[in-house]
């Protein structure tokens, strides 16, 4: 039987009422080194929120502080109404699902799964029936007697995943669990770990560097960089209304182009003049800029609002083209060195590189301020 085809219901297993999860100020340093900046945010009862940002960013430092296996400098912890700054990891009532999958080698899939209940001391009929209802519901019943050596890497992360869920946490803590598995296998334990979460209700609080990730995974993605958060919001509205050029840039597949650029209405008309052209302006676009007195901005354009057009207010020589089948992406070269992606649908096109294309761009740019980098609103 297909695992999958035994994921139809969770039966009796049911877990904790879901904790809210919060951060209140919460900084830690490491020597010199500030891994979280006063970080504040709250993870709702049974919301999943994903941590996101580049590696060294803080993300796993501040999951592990909610775990417990790191002390915060300064700032409250809380989970539920319980400030669990002084609390042990193991009387915190979550449950971490590592990267590594950190599973008992010597010990096979039923007693990983059963090891957290054995630590508790449940009894060993009710641990029998956790384990079975727990297997079932991640279609490893006809796993349970083999060794962690002897399984996929899709497996081994169920059987982490298990091991977590039979003890009925009330929030779970993931630090990037789908990073070792290949792009086919990340695709559907994806779509798996959705299903379970929409189907446990439980709080998650999930961390990856990987933005495509964490639009598929998070209800609301918190970006951080150097330890400060950036924007937390639903994944489309980061997407489309990114805070600040930062997140504008780091958001995307593929990312935001952005460009430094100089405001210029001398024609009665606006512009943002750029290497290699320039970017016109909607009317409110130019308003917030005049409202704002700027000489100099930083726009960014999506690759999919740029396209071939003779027409167009920028040139460009193509560096690389690269058909992906249902698209294709253009590196692009700007006269001064600068690199921009175009994406094209997927019909081969006849540009390749060193052609040298103009290209247009389609509607309203997103425009940044210059010196702090946030959004300019429109």
């Amino acid at each position: 039987m297909d695992a999958r085809d035994s994921r139809i219901g969770l039966g009796e297993l049911a877990v904790a009422e879901p904790s809210r999860l919060a951060f209140e100020g919460v900084t830690k340093r490491f020597g010199d080194v500030v891994a979280v900046d006063d970080l504040t945010l709250e993870v709702e009862p049974g919301e999943s929120l994903v941590l996101l940002g580049p590696s060294g960013c803080g993300k796993s430092t501040a999951l592990r502080i909610m775990a417990g296996l790191e002390t915060p400098t300064a700032g409250v912890v809380r989970i539920g109404d319980r400030v669990v700054n002084d609390v042990d990891p193991k009387d915190r009532d979550v449950a971490m699902v590592f990267q590594s999958y950190a599973l008992y080698p010597h010990l096979n899939v039923r007693r990983n799964i059963e090891f957290p209940l054995r630590s508790r001391h449940v009894p060993a009929d009710e641990r029998d029936r956790l384990v079975a209802t727990t297997a079932q519901s991640l279609g490893l019943e006809t796993l349970l007697d083999r060794k962690p050596a002897q399984l996929s890497g899709g497996q081994r992360q169920r059987v982490a995943l298990a091991r977590a869920i039979v003890r009925h946490p009330r929030a779970f803590l993931m630090d990037e669990p789908l990073s070792n598995l290949d792009a086919r296998l990340r695709t559907e334990m994806r779509a798996e770990l959705a299903e379970l979460h929409l189907r446990l209700g439980v709080t998650v609080l999930y961390v990856t560097h990987d933005q495509v990730e964490a639009m598929t995974m998070g209800q609301r993605i918190a970006i951080l960089r150097d330890g400060a958060l950036q924007q937390v919001d639903a994944p489309r509205t980061v997407h489309d209304r990114p805070a600040n050029a930062f997140v504008a840039g780091f958001i995307g597949s593929p990312p935001m182009n952005i460009l430094a650029g100089r405001v210029d209405t001398t024609d009665g008309t606006a512009e943002v003049v750029v290497d290699g052209g320039s970017i016109p302006l909607g009317p409110a676009a130019a308003a917030a800029l005049r409202q704002r007195g700027l000489p100099d901005v930083t726009v960014g354009v999506r690759p999919e609002h740029l396209r071939a057009d003779p027409a167009g207010t920028l040139k460009v020589t193509v560096a690389l083209a690269e058909y992906l089948g249902h698209e294709q992406h253009l590196g692009c070269r700007l006269p001064g060195g600068g690199l921009l992606t175009v994406r094209l649908p997927g019909t081969r096109s006849a540009l390749g590189p060193g052609d040298a294309v103009t290209l247009a761009v389609e509607g309203d740019p997103h425009l940044f301020d210059p010196v702090d980098g946030n959004r300019i609103d429109v």
